[in-house]
């Protein structure tokens, strides 16, 4: 299956974009926003000075990756950086396999890679945005000062 950018990204138009990131705020800045969501819930942020950031939710990690939206969108057309990025291998394998994505929704993780989760196709299910960010900031706060490779046998899930 052809993936393009239009599978690869989340349309954010007619979205409300403005708390998805609250239980994020622990490791992003209130002072940056939503610039772009990928298929499997990643943000790409912008920051006041115009540079673009890169959330890896399932990692838990922000990395500056370009100066500017419209370096960003040269970046992302290298094929290491768009495989980086976007996963399209794994977002096709999940189309091709009959998930769909409704307006306002992402893939997200069925466990969590910080919970021993796999980023493999039969680990991921559609998730509204909004549920995706929410749930899984708050298992990454919980799970960020721990050793790696620490069992976690449960997570506390606020509202």
């Amino acid at each position: 299956m052809k993936v393009t950018w239009r599978e690869l990204t989340v349309s954010l138009s007619g979205q409300s974009t403005g708390d998805l990131l609250h239980q994020w705020r622990w490791l992003v800045p209130e002072t940056m926003s939503l610039h772009m969501v990928s298929a499997l819930g990643d943000a790409f942020l912008q920051d006041h000075t115009g540079a673009i950031f890169w959330l890896d939710a399932g990692g838990a990690e922000l990395t500056r990756i370009a100066d500017s939206p419209a370096h960003f969108d040269t970046l992302r057309q290298q094929p290491a950086l768009a495989n980086e990025w976007f996963a399209p291998q794994l977002v096709g394998n999940l189309l091709s396999s009959g998930h769909v994505l409704g307006a306002g929704q992402c893939f997200s993780y069925k466990v969590p890679l910080t919970l021993g989760g796999q980023f493999q196709p039969d680990n991921f299910a559609p998730s509204d945005l909004s549920v995706h960010f929410h749930t899984l900031g708050q298992i990454q706060a919980q799970a960020k000062n721990l050793p790696v490779g620490t069992r976690i046998s449960s997570v506390k899930l606020g509202e």
